[in-house]
């Protein structure tokens, strides 16, 4: 009997299995599902994964599982930092017949309060010579089962396309090949590939039921008469959504600051837009959820007398609430630089750099805003120029540049300098890890809020070694050890798969954790092979957001076996 695999919502590696003639009735439902529009109440913005328009994204939202009683033949990898990568799960037959059931796949999280509304998975070959490869989300109503996108069972095939998805309320996609067995405990094949399924893009559509809000509006614009530049500060915040993406602050309707706040180290920038008009980021949390903002409203063009002011806030979803509407007072007569004794106006230092422009751009000097290095080689030169908005350049200045480790949410300075006569910076970041690279500029020295930014992103190859014996004895115990190199490794370990040669490609063994500083060891016992030599590396699993290297390959050990 054939049996494909389901998911049961908050599992993360029960199975259950269905007949043959339960996908059609399933594919029924989803083309019904698929021409069901989105709720009224809830707005979407999509969450891009791999590759965007020919270059490589993020990944942010999917992590790997290994799955069933053993994982010796089980790898899940992502090269998707690299154009045309994907991310793969596979499962091959290793020394003999596996448990039915043991594989590996990729699943997506969806940000808490925001499931799944629909989107597209763009898959690559598929195969299911002797398992099982699919596409799934969980059941949203107890009961419903599991919602089969695709499954590919017990015989090669492939499926290079599109594959829809809508499961409005899911906040899971599921993404597996495991070796199956028909109708028996193990599989029947002892080498070779089992099952494989890769992705190569994903936009998954989000669902935000979130209202933005505001909190703490302070400020000399809504406390006294305001004259001249007056002040205004606010807390915005969408605790339940993908974060503030813009603040909007008015007085009797017309702007007088329009602005992202913060652009949460880069990611709350959109990347495109989608077909039905939604947001495109390569995050699942966009933009922050709680930012406090600091705004200097020009009053000058208004007249004396009462006025309307208006702050409205808008999340990354295009949801726009008025968080606040007022009557203010302006009474040009007053001098600007009388505060109320209550509420002083922020101190922000003198002006950085000549001439002093709020309004001031960095300008990159050709650098790509992505780019991947080794370890070794991770130090990274930044440059270009700091101008007025007509061109003029600004002298004189400082630029800092800041870095956030990926996985990390705090951004720390490495480097400082100032600009030349010409505008024109220079900053070296230290070797590191994979990281947000953040060049600022302060228009005064004192402001908390950059006049200006720009972003890199950095992903650096990771590196693992690999020592063993050239010659291991039949029945003798063969000792492999090594370490992982940079740090940032998590408290409990990082995993680290062993391979060997074998058939023409490369196989997975095992799947063990180092130690905290990155250490491992394991251990092989040849039974046959006498005068043969076989070759081993290492290889960590896959990138994750507990360890901040793209997957690193040591170097090949070879093994002659001898008597």
């Amino acid at each position: 009997m054939t049996t494909r695999p389901t998911h049961q919502l908050g599992a993360t590696s029960s199975r259950r299995f269905a007949t043959a003639s339960l996908l059609a009735g399933v594919l029924l439902v989803l083309s019904w599902m698929l021409l069901a529009p989105v709720s009224a109440n809830a707005a979407v913005w999509e969450d891009v994964t791999c590759s965007l328009n020919g270059h490589a994204a993020s990944t942010e939202g999917w992590s790997p599982r290994f799955l069933g009683t053993s994982s010796r033949g089980a790898s899940a990898s992502n090269t998707c930092s690299t154009p045309g990568g994907a991310l793969t799960a596979s499962d091959q037959s290793q020394g003999g017949a596996q448990d039915t059931g043991s594989g590996a796949e990729w699943a997506y999280t969806a940000p808490k309060g925001e499931p799944i509304a629909g989107g597209v998975i763009v898959t690559g070959a598929v195969y299911g010579s002797y398992g099982q490869a699919w596409l799934s989300m969980p059941e949203v109503v107890a009961g419903e089962g599991s919602n089969l996108l695709f499954s590919c069972d017990f015989s090669a095939c492939s499926q290079d396309s599109e594959v829809a998805i809508a499961k409005h309320g899911a906040d899971q996609v599921y993404v597996g090949a495991v070796c199956a067995g028909e109708a028996k405990p193990e599989c029947r094949q002892t080498g070779g590939l089992n099952a494989e399924v890769t992705v190569s893009s994903a936009k998954i559509l989000l669902s935000d039921n979130s209202r933005p809000t505001a909190a703490e509006v302070t400020g000399s614009i809504i406390e006294k008469p305001a004259s001249g530049t007056a002040s205004l500060s606010l807390l915005a915040g969408d605790s339940e959504g993908p974060g503030v993406y813009a603040v909007v602050v008015k007085i009797d309707g017309d702007p007088v600051y329009e602005g992202t706040p913060d652009a949460n180290g880069g990611k709350c920038v959109t990347v495109g837009t989608a077909p039905e008009g939604s947001r495109q980021f390569e995050a699942t949390q966009p933009c922050p959820q709680s930012v406090p903002v600091s705004v200097q409203v020009p009053t000058s063009s208004f007249g004396n007398g009462q006025h309307t002011l208006t702050i409205e806030v808008e999340d990354a979803a295009g949801v726009t609430a008025v968080v606040y509407r007022a009557p203010i007072t302006i009474d040009s007569a007053l001098p600007a630089s009388a505060p109320a004794a209550s509420t002083p106006p922020p101190e922000r230092g003198p002006c950085n750099g000549t001439p002093c422009d709020e309004a001031a751009k960095l300008i990159a000097a050709g650098q790509p805003a992505r780019f991947t290095r080794v370890l070794g080689h991770s130090a990274a030169t930044l440059a270009g120029r700091l101008t007025t908005p007509t061109g003029a350049p600004i002298k004189g200045a400082q630029v800092k540049l800041l870095q956030r480790i990926v996985g990390s949410a705090a951004a720390t300075q490495v480097a400082s300098t100032t600009t030349g006569a010409n505008g024109s910076w220079s900053l070296k970041a230290p070797t590191g890890a994979s990281r947000l690279l953040q060049v600022v500029f302060y228009s005064h020295t004192l402001d908390t809020v950059p006049a200006s930014s720009l972003a890199f992103h950095e992903s650096v190859e990771g590196a693992v070694a690999i020592h063993a014996p050239r010659r291991a004895r039949i029945g003798r115990t063969v000792v492999f050890t090594g370490q992982l190199s940079g740090g940032y490794v998590p408290a409990g370990g990082e995993p680290v798969q062993m391979e060997i040669f074998y058939s023409g490609r490369w196989r997975t063994i095992e799947v063990l954790p180092t130690d905290s500083k990155g250490r491992w060891s394991y251990k092989y016992v040849f039974t046959l092979g006498v005068g043969a030599s076989y070759r081993f590396r290492a290889v960590t699993v896959a990138p994750s957001s507990d360890y901040p290297f793209l997957q690193a390959f040591s170097r090949p050990v070879r093994i002659t076996v001898v008597r």
